[in-house]
């Protein structure tokens, strides 16, 4: 990382973030051990989070979407009620009501009884809806992004492309020499975990919220990983990342230069 920087911006950070509460918003960056979004969704501009359960592909190749997460990007207040084994989920904006319940294809769009492609599902605390059915019922169009497995959702009427951008990464570890002779720590004072990446602030704010993907190393979440740009470098300058991952800087050589998709996620 050839961090010659961090050492002295470790102690001069408190004079400025500490004032605001900012030291170690994330404890144990447990966040980056979510899984990776093997299908993602994106609502006009903005990558959708789920921070607990993730979207997937069901055994008839539809998108199934934790509904909650969804539905409220798209301006929906959602209320749900348990039905023996099933849940009832009601869906209500300014121009649509919807009701559906886990384990069924039927559902009732402004009191009208529709039958979805595929029935909705209850699992691990969520109730998953077909994304396509939502699409109809909610009148927006959504195209995808083959490239990404991308589902954009243009909830404004117009076109948007894939929500992320192309950067250069390269990977560091807690060596003291690439960190200032600090240690395992980041610039925010947190210690080093998976998901903590370095960052030029003028390019990526500190603190921003990141999903990033297209990175091919055995020590990082298969296929992606939710990430915090907490950390800063003397080399790293531009549209450039570098990930942090636990091993040895030989280790990690073999990491050299890759080309990775940053999304950069909305609080």
């Amino acid at each position: 990382m050839n961090m010659f920087t961090k050492g002295l911006a470790c102690l001069a950070v408190s004079a400025t973030v500490l004032a605001g509460g900012f030291l170690s918003p994330f404890p144990g960056h447990a966040y980056a051990a979510a899984a990776s979004m093997d299908v993602k969704v994106q609502v006009n501009d903005d990558l959708v989070q789920f921070p607990d359960a993730q979207p997937y592909l069901d055994d008839n190749h539809a998108t199934q979407v934790p509904i909650r997460f969804v539905t409220e990007k798209l301006g929906y207040d959602v209320q749900w009620q348990k039905e023996g084994d099933a849940i009832k989920v009601t869906l209500n904006n300014d121009k649509h009501s919807i009701s559906l319940v886990s384990g069924q294809k039927e559902a009732e769009i402004d009191s009208t009884p529709v039958e979805m492609d595929t029935h909705a599902e209850f699992q691990n605390g969520r109730v998953y809806v077909p994304l396509r059915f939502l699409s109809n019922a909610s009148d927006i169009p959504v195209q995808w992004d083959a490239s990404s497995n991308l589902a954009i959702l243009s909830k404004d009427g117009n076109h948007h492309a894939p929500d992320y951008e192309l950067f250069e990464s390269t990977a560091y570890s807690a060596d003291p020499s690439e960190n200032g002779g600090f240690g395992a720590l980041d610039y925010m004072g947190n210690p080093l975990g998976i998901g903590t990446v370095a960052v030029d602030p003028s390019v990526i704010p500190l603190g921003s919220k990141l999903y990033i993907e297209g990175y091919d190393f055995n020590g990082l979440p298969k296929g992606g990983m939710y990430a915090y740009a907490t950390d800063t470098g003397g080399s790293i300058k531009g549209k450039r990342v570098d990930i942090y991952i636990p091993g040895s800087q030989q280790s990690l050589r073999k990491f050299g230069f890759q080309t990775v998709k940053v999304y950069k996620l909305n609080p």
